[in-house]
């Protein structure tokens, strides 16, 4: 299967929650969306020190604000797990900041949101949307791409 195995993302599950930076990994039966393991409170100071450095921690390796591996994100409580089959819609857009993915999932009632800060931001939006898609696929659901709706331009996923 074509696609990533693993994108960082900032994650915000509902609309009132504040983005947080973490992963999205594919697994066999379904996706895990993991926070980072950093609290606020480090992701504040790395933030500030990175800052101050100019981005050289993060350069450096010495700091990575979307840290967590599968295994953690596996046993992590605070992981979102999404089952392929229930994925009902895909939104993968651009917006005036940048690129997002949102995902419609049956039995919630506000769609997952995702985002991507990366230098390739838009490939990550469109390959984690298609790789989402043909895994629904599979799992014999057949996610929908919708728009989100505001000032947004949904990105083609076929082509």
């Amino acid at each position: 299967m074509a696609g990533p195995d693993a994108v960082d993302v900032l994650l915000r599950p509902a609309p009132d929650e504040r983005a947080r930076p973490g992963r999205a990994f594919l697994g066999d039966d379904e996706l895990l969306l993991a926070p980072a393991r950093h609290g606020p409170v480090i992701r504040s100071l790395a933030g500030a020190t990175s800052g101050l450095l100019g981005g050289l921690p993060e350069a450096l390796g010495l700091y990575d604000p979307h840290a967590i591996s599968r295994t953690e994100a596996v046993h992590d409580p605070d992981t979102l797990r999404i089952r392929y089959g229930d994925l009902v819609g895909l939104a993968p857009f651009a917006r005036p900041t940048g690129f997002s993915l949102h995902l419609r999932v049956d039995g919630r009632r506000e769609d997952v949101r995702l985002a991507f800060r990366s230098g390739d931001e838009r490939a990550e939006a469109v390959s984690l949307a298609r790789a989402l898609r043909e895994r629904a696929r599979d799992a014999g659901g057949d996610p929908g791409v919708f728009d989100p709706g505001g000032r947004t331009r949904v990105l083609p996923l076929d082509g």
